[in-house]
Parts: structure tokens; sequence; C-alpha cells
């Protein structure tokens, strides 16, 4: 494939659906202008251009942006102190043997403006800060606010009091559970999406569609479904807690056990009758997903067996004598070439994911082409959020002998920035 032909995208994150905004970038839209130049962008719903942009016309790369609690006022203020200075003043800077096309050329620069530097870790805390007083305001008037008026989503009563007490409404008189208020911001657009979901005839916890009302309001009524999804990645921004960043222990549910074996109905009646469910405080467990399919494991060994078993592919025989930056970047590749649904080998491109896993299997293209692989984009993750970078390590673990050291001083990226650096990059 020529380097007119691949595709550029921004950060993406694997345990979410890739067409839908960040979880928290709920705020107003705003037009931004690029850090080095006047290109212009809307944020958040550009900021993927935005940041693709940067990286292909500037070889600048922002770490961890979905970290950044003000992207525009983030980025605004480096465009000020750039003014200043120029990019190295402030960045790492990182030579590859790539431009950002693909093309072939020696110790080219490329810049990394991450909070390893102290004026950048004080901006990010700043802005954090800021946010964060922010919503603490809006909390505060959302639980003092007494005149929330609002039709209730189940039947003709009008709550014209608190939004505390018109969540109380939807618990006692309908059993309706989202999460105590206090534990809630942004009730207002919660309640709308909400509302939205039920005048589209949709489940709110299983998201299916339904002929009329009757239907709908008997399905979650049996099935237990009058209840939010906390899976549901969309409810997260709803959450304070989200925002201030603490981890809480899952809650116990207190279910009454009358046999070994219950019916899947009382278990849902069960789970729908304690009011403890919504606390929304199940602590998320790390995941490692598969390199070819959404399947994930909580444990390294257990995805490269996975893999090896289900795929016929070994990660290990594969990158077998390869050093950390190579493995990294075949991560990174067939990340991409799976999310393109693009034949690792050949670079057959297929409308469909069954079409594309079954040409796959049938002619054992696992065999990845170091021409490929080996372009300076796959240095950076496919995926922000892609634990299996985190397990990549050398083959060789004399790797930092410092005879090696030495001759690697020489050599592209994979030897002029630390191991340390490169973490950096790729974690969240």
């Amino acid at each position: 494939m020529s380097s007119s032909d691949k595709q550029f995208f921004g950060p993406l994150t694997l345990h979410q659906k890739v067409d839908k905004p960040s979880v928290f970038k709920n705020d107003d839209p705003e037009e931004c202008a690029c850090l080095l130049c006047d290109e212009k962008y809307i944020l958040p719903t550009s900021e993927k251009d935005l940041l693709t942009h940067l990286f292909m016309k500037h070889r600048l790369v922002i770490a961890d942006v979905n970290q950044i609690a003000d992207l525009p006022n983030y980025i605004h203020f480096w465009k000020s102190r750039f003014k200043d200075q120029n990019l190295p003043f402030f960045c790492t800077t990182m030579l590859l043997d790539n431009k950002p096309d693909g093309t072939k050329s020696k110790n080219e620069e490329y810049f990394l403006l991450s909070d390893v530097l102290p004026e950048d870790k004080e901006i990010r805390s700043n802005l954090r800060q800021s946010k964060l007083e922010k919503l603490l305001e809006r909390h505060a008037f959302e639980r003092e606010d007494r005149n929330y008026l609002k039709e209730c989503l189940f039947c003709r009563y009008i709550s014209n009091d608190t939004r505390a007490n018109y969540l109380n409404h939807l618990y006692e008189k309908h059993n309706f559970h989202i999460a105590k208020p206090d534990n809630l911001i942004f009730i207002d657009d919660l309640v709308d999406f909400l509302s939205t979901k039920l005048e589209g005839l949709q489940c709110i916890y299983c998201e299916g569609l339904f002929k009329d009302r009757t239907i709908l309001k008997e399905h979650m009524r049996k099935k237990g479904h009058k209840r939010i999804n906390a899976a549901n990645k969309d409810y997260d921004k709803f959450f304070l807690v989200n925002y201030i960043g603490e981890k809480q222990t899952k809650p116990k549910l207190c279910k009454p056990y009358t046999s070994k074996v219950q019916k899947q109905d009382d278990i849902d009646s069960n789970v729908d009758s304690d009011p403890e469910w919504s606390e929304w405080t199940e602590e998320d467990c790390p995941l490692i997903t598969c390199l070819l399919c959404e399947h994930t494991e909580n444990e390294y060994e257990n995805i490269l067996e996975h893999m090896k078993c289900l795929h016929e592919f070994s990660f290990t025989e594969t990158t077998n004598g390869m050093d950390f930056y190579h493995k990294v970047k075949i991560v990174n590749y067939i990340r991409r070439q799976i999310l393109l649904k693009q034949c690792l080998s050949c670079d057959t491109k297929f409308d469909d994911q069954k079409n594309f896993e079954k040409h796959i299997k049938e002619t054992n293209h696992w065999v990845l082409k170091k021409e490929k692989w080996d372009q300076p984009e796959y240095y950076f993750p496919t995926y922000e959020d892609d634990l299996f970078l985190c397990f990549i390590h050398d083959d060789d673990e004399s790797w930092w002998s410092s005879d090696e050291q030495e001759a690697n001083k020489t050599n592209s990226m994979s030897e002029s920035i630390s191991k340390e650096m490169a973490m950096a990059v790729l974690s969240d």
C-alpha cells in the first residue's frame, strides 16, 4: 500500500465504540486554532483531526490527550508559549528514519509534548483543578435548586422541587433505579437522555427496540431492566466519581437465598429490588484485548494462549529475537490492519468482518512483512488504552548493557529514546 493510500486517524480506545465521542467531552463546541499555525478546528468534535494535523504537518504528538481536562485552553496556552520558543525547547525530540507519509529519510525529527516537562504538568494540573471546581459548583446547584420542573418518565406526575425528590419519585413509585442523587451530576441531561430512549421505544438497560410502550414496559418489568446498565459507558459522564478519579469498592448485593438454583428472572428481580446496586462503585478490572478479535483477558499469558489456540497465531514466535520497539510497531500495525479490515500480509481490504476473518484463516496470511510494519507511525499506539503494549519486553535481558547502549546511539528512534520514554508515550 502506498503512503498516499494510508488512512490516518486520531486516538482510539479499545473498550468503547469508536464512532462515539470521548466519554467526558460534554463541553460546548469551541473553535480552536492549531498550536503552530492558523488552521482551526471545532473541539471536541474535530479533536482527532487536530491531533492528526499536528502529527502530519508539524510532527508533534501530545501525550495522554485523553487526560487533559480542558483541551482548548491547553492548546491556547501552548500556542502562546510556542511564540516565545521553538519546539525543541519544550518538547522531547525523537529521531525517526521516515517522514510522516512513510517516505524513507534519515534522522527526521519528531516532537513529544508531555507532562515530563514541569510547565506542562502544571498547566494540566491547573486545568484539571479548574474543571473540577466548575463541576462541583454545578453539583452543588443541582442539590440545592428547588425549581426543577420535570414530568415523570413513567406517569403524569410533574416535579416542581429538587432533583433528588424527582429521582426518589422514580424509585419509590416506579421501582426505577439510577443512583443516589449525591453521586450524580448533569441530572437534567441524564433524565433527557433516558426520556429519549423511552420515547424511541428502547429498553434503557439492554437497548432493545419494541413495537409499543406497553410491550416495552412489560419487558422492563419482567426482565428487571428498570435500571441503567453500568457497563454502558454513555452513563459515565453523569457520575461525579468519574471526574474525581477515586476508586471505590464493589457493592455487595443482598439477595434472598432459597435454593442452589434460581431462575434468571428471580435473580434479576432481586437485583432490581436492591437500591444499593446503583452506587456505580464497581471497580473496573484492566483488560488485555486480543490483537485479532474483541476477546479480553485479565492475564497476558491467557491472551497469548487464546491467540495461539483460536487464531493459530503465536505472537511470541512471530516476534522472537526482536527488540522492544519492533514489537511495539508490530502490535500497532496489527491493531490498525484489523481496525481497517485489511489483510496483514497482502493488504486485501474487506467490507465485513466475517469475510475478512475467512480470508485470513483460508490463506494463513500471518507472515508480517517488515516493509509494512516497520514504519514511523507504528511507534504510536493505535488505541490509547492498549494494555497489551505494557507487557512487551526485550527477549534479550542484556539490552541494557553498556556496549549495546553505545552502539544504539547511532541508530533510529528505537536507539534514540529510553524505554521509560516509550512507555510514557504508550501508556494511558
